[in-house]
């Protein structure tokens, strides 16, 4: 059967990682497999299995969130500089699950986004950790334009060193998923 393309069937399911395609680009026919076709908007998901902790007050620290779990066209350089291949508007969302291990007082957390080092404004918010060994999760989403090889950071700030991003595992009875320290997606949209 000799077909011209625009009256084949088209495929919308079932691919494997071994299928083949002809594909016409100017007068000439290619072939090309499954495992080298692109698709989907860039993305990533990612997070961070140990602890974070160690923190000096008063001192900026980019959170790490290097566990890739998803990934096109987005990737984690340094295990916390969200690297973009292609310029666009994006959605950062992350969570953090937050812990104060002991003091008396009150203490607090600063947590922003910064762009090629540089902090975005009005983009930090401040929280409260009243009691301790109470967990608290902090988790909001930012929209921001991004040119090709630009790269996001979630930043960080606290006012005691007993403050810490806390992971959880082996949770049981019944089982349940572990707790990352720390959780980013970064999506285009």
């Amino acid at each position: 059967m000799n077909l011209p393309i625009s009256q084949l069937p088209e495929i919308t399911s079932g691919l494997t990682a071994n299928a083949e395609f002809a594909i016409s680009q100017g007068g000439t026919t290619y072939k090309v497999k499954t495992s080298n076709l692109s698709y989907g908007r860039p993305h990533i998901s990612a997070y961070n299995v140990p602890s974070q902790s160690g923190f000096t007050p008063n001192t900026a620290y980019s959170v790490s969130a290097s566990t890739i779990s998803e990934s096109y066209n987005i990737s984690v350089v340094d295990g916390c500089k969200f690297t973009v291949s292609s310029g666009g508007t994006y959605n950062f969302q992350f969570s953090l699950q937050l812990d104060k291990l002991q003091g008396g007082s009150s203490e607090n957390i600063d947590i922003w986004l910064s762009k090629n080092n540089v902090d975005v404004d009005w983009s930090n918010t401040r929280l409260t950790l009243a009691n301790n060994n109470s967990l608290l999760v902090a988790a909001w989403n930012l929209v921001i334009d991004l040119n090709a090889n630009d790269y996001l950071e979630l930043k960080i700030n606290v006012t005691s060193s007993e403050i810490i991003l806390r992971s959880i595992t082996s949770i049981t009875s019944p089982n349940r998923p572990s707790i990352p320290s720390a959780i980013i997606t970064v999506v285009q949209v």
